[in-house]
């Protein structure tokens, strides 16, 4: 796993890294996720069913909040598919990764149909935790989110078998 490195502009403004997602519909029902870093290194991994449409949702929230901190931010400085599943991951995860995985599962639950909803969940996990409480979602960031990830999800569901959805991290979600 690489460690975390800010990317820097010539003024010494932080840039965001980008990464190309690449999400291929198999033959035989079992997706594969690849990840192109700008400098062309990769990493990939077959993928359980579940895991686009929740891996989709995971790049509209970290997109719209500007989290390079979680999934595919990570991945985007250096860390492979893999990592996440290695013993111990958890405890090398910053704080960001695990408020955006949070929000996330709350929005896949439908416990986040507002940004107060939200904001009770986000409470209620961190209490129950012991962690920080999570950066508060506004109601625009939240249907921003709602906007992109029901457009990657659609994306994704008219991705033929076979076929590969590709798609540049951050995405700019559509408009209201």
């Amino acid at each position: 796993m690489a460690p975390k490195r800010t990317v820097l502009h010539g003024d010494l403004t932080p840039v965001r890294r980008t990464l190309r997602i690449e999400l291929k519909r198999t033959s035989d029902g079992r997706p594969s996720l690849a990840c192109v870093r700008v400098d062309g290194t990769r990493t990939w991994a077959r993928v359980h069913p579940f895991l686009p449409t929740h891996d989709l949702t995971h790049c509209a929230v970290e997109s719209v909040l500007g989290v390079d901190d979680a999934f595919f931010g990570l991945i985007a400085q250096g860390w492979d598919i893999d990592d996440f599943a290695s013993a111990g991951v958890v405890k090398r995860l910053p704080a960001a990764a695990l408020c955006v995985e949070q929000v996330v599962g709350h929005i896949e639950r439908a416990i986040a149909v507002d940004a107060e909803a939200l904001a009770e969940a986000l409470a209620l996990e961190a209490a129950r935790t012991g962690r920080a409480p999570c950066q508060a979602v506004r109601d625009d960031q939240l249907a921003a989110i709602g906007r992109l990830q029901g457009a990657l999800l659609e994306a994704w569901r008219a991705t033929p078998p076979g076929e590969t959805l590709r798609i540049t991290f951050p995405v700019a979600p559509p408009p209201p």
